[in-house]
């Protein structure tokens, strides 16, 4: 598909090409040679003109390389045509020999260097090389050379949102939409690449201008709902999902019904909650996380008995005995046994809290789900309640809330109770890392290593946090060395493999891997563009340093020590 696209673009774009370059002295009998006079006057013209005939006919009855080495000759006898160096480009192109059709476009550039969609068709053929850098210099040039040619603009976002440029692909499309403000995909465009950069203050006016524009545009339904629900605006995501669900058919409707069972729930609207969750689980779209969901709205709802009666699905055996336990304690029923009973269910309490626990607490919000869920974890504890299962599942809530320090003793009583286990030694080296404990937190990686010693997350973990604070550096080189083999293509290891060269002080190396983790990151990453630029600050190019900070900047005005460092080197 994505040769066929090309081609697709690429025709159109020759075409164009070609008319421009034909306008003024058509040939006669359609001739493609430039300024080329009839078969006869010039004998090396008629040859060419003999060539370019005969790759024709081979073209016409699919012999490509035929009719390309027909096309080549004919070009080589009249380098100056073109047009039929541009004809030569296109057969190129369809037969995917990039390296010629590149080489061919830059002769025809040389000839009419001021043709805008010549540098567009480079700037193609570059991206499928993946020379991104000369791509972007060529759509560049296009744009430069007819700042009204959409389609330059159109490339060069493509290219850039390739390269996990986000920051250079919104400059792009603030700079359409200046062009052309009345188009409402423009503008959503616009609004959907801010909401990507978690630019969510500046996507909201974007995106209600786009409906205002077209509104039938029901996508930004969708994205001002999502919006208004991580800000806590709760009634407005409710009126922007209905919306979208309403007039949607889109497979993605089921998550919005998600999101608006979720800011039902936040407002105490729960019987509406509920419906929203029937409907999802009465569906093909129904996972597992559903089921928990109804049982959480169900428990909040004052409905306990109704959340006793569900089945939990297979893959959710400790969360969704959880909450019957805590139903068993809402009606006035035994509990006691239901609770410690957690510690012997087949099941994996951490990738269980990993896969629902996170997701249940960002819908419904750590505000309101968080705190709901302590309190009542808490008082099981007080109660005399002994379960690993509720201590691991108070501990990764004080966590999602932020409040490391108080998850620490409860981690601590897990390991003492139930002797070294991988999660809580993973829990702890995370607290402590992040209220900056560094001896604690590499003890316990060191115990994750020992329970796990193939685990490529922990070696990052511990590999990162040894390059941050400059220490045991060999050691680190080993560890993201190891997790790489394991995970080659994991942008985060990448870049922490990169950062520890750059703290050795090898600057080409750490750029080579920075480069591989911007392009491997499921996103454009401020902190990663952070390090791009203190990278290209060590190799002496401050230009380029201050571009990569400014990106970091863009992404994350709150990135610490980003800001000073434009301020100092921007002079």
């Amino acid at each position: 598909m994505m040769f066929k696209r090309l081609v697709t673009v690429l025709c159109a774009l020759l075409a164009a090409a070609m008319i421009f370059s034909c306008a003024r002295h058509r040939p006669r009998l359609e001739n493609p040679i430039t300024r080329l006079d009839p078969p006869g006057k010039n004998r090396q013209r008629a040859e060419a003109f003999s060539h370019f005939l005969a790759a024709t006919m081979l073209e016409r009855r699919g012999a490509m390389d035929q009719a390309i080495a027909e096309m080549r000759a004919a070009a080589d006898l009249q380098p100056d045509s073109s047009s039929l160096t541009l004809r030569l480009i296109r057969a190129y192109v369809r037969n995917q020999d990039y390296d010629n059709a590149r080489a061919m476009a830059e002769r025809a550039i040389k000839q009419i260097p001021n043709n805008a969609n010549l540098w567009i068709v480079l700037g193609e053929i570059y991206h499928q090389l993946n020379d991104y850098d000369k791509a972007v210099e060529a759509f560049q040039k296009a744009i430069e050379v007819d700042p009204e040619n959409v389609l330059g603009y159109g490339a060069l976002v493509s290219v850039q949102e390739k390269t996990n440029d986000l920051v250079a692909a919104l400059d792009i499309y603030q700079r359409l939409a200046q062009m052309t403000p009345e188009s409402a995909g423009v503008q959503f465009q616009l609004g959907l690449c801010l909401v990507r950069i978690n630019d969510n203050e500046n996507a909201l006016p974007i995106l209600e201008r786009a409906l205002e524009l077209n509104p039938n545009l029901i996508r930004a339904h969708y994205l001002i709902g999502a919006i208004h629900l991580e800000s806590g605006a709760n009634e407005e995501a409710v009126d922007h999902l209905q919306q979208y669900i309403e007039q949607s058919d889109q497979p993605d409707a089921e998550q919005a019904r998600e999101q608006l069972a979720a800011a039902f729930a936040r407002m105490g609207r729960y019987d509406e909650s509920l419906a929203q969750l029937d409907q999802i689980i009465g569906s093909p779209a129904a996972l597992s996380r559903h089921h928990l969901e109804r049982m959480y709205v169900l428990l909040r709802a004052g409905k306990a008995p109704a959340a006793l009666e569900v089945v939990p699905p297979d893959d959710t055996p400790i969360m969704g005995a959880f909450f019957r336990a805590l139903a068993r304690k809402k009606i006035g029923e035994p509990y006691q046994a239901a609770f410690a009973a957690l510690d012997t269910t087949d099941g994996n309490v951490d990738e269980e809290t990993s896969s629902f626990l996170n997701e249940l607490l960002y819908l419904f919000s750590d505000n309101d789900a968080g705190k709901f869920l302590v309190g009542e974890l808490t008082a099981l504890r007080d109660e005399g309640v002994r379960s690993n299962v509720v201590d691991m599942l108070l501990a990764r809530t004080l966590m999602n809330l932020e409040r490391y320090q108080e998850a620490i003793p409860v981690l601590d009583g897990v390991l003492e109770h139930d002797g070294p286990q991988h999660a809580a030694h993973f829990d702890l080296a995370t607290c402590y890392e992040l209220t900056e404990n560094v001896a604690e937190a590499e003890k316990h990686l060191k115990a994750c290593l020992e329970l796990k010693p193939d685990d490529p997350e922990i070696m990052n973990f511990l590999g990162y946090m040894y390059a941050v604070n400059k220490m045991k550096l060999d050691e680190a080189e080993k560890l993201l060395t190891r997790a790489l083999e394991l995970d080659p293509d994991n942008g985060y290891y990448l870049d922490s493999l990169g950062w520890i060269y750059y703290q050795m002080g090898n600057a080409d190396k750490a750029l080579e891997f920075l480069k591989k983790a911007v392009l491997a990151a499921e996103s454009d990453d401020a902190e990663l563009r952070d390090h791009l630029g203190d990278i290209y600050l060590l190799k002496g190019d401050t230009q380029k340093a201050l571009a990569e900070w400014r990106r970091a900047n863009r992404l994350n005005p709150k990135l610490e020590g980003v800001k000073e460092k434009i301020d100092q080197h921007d002079k």
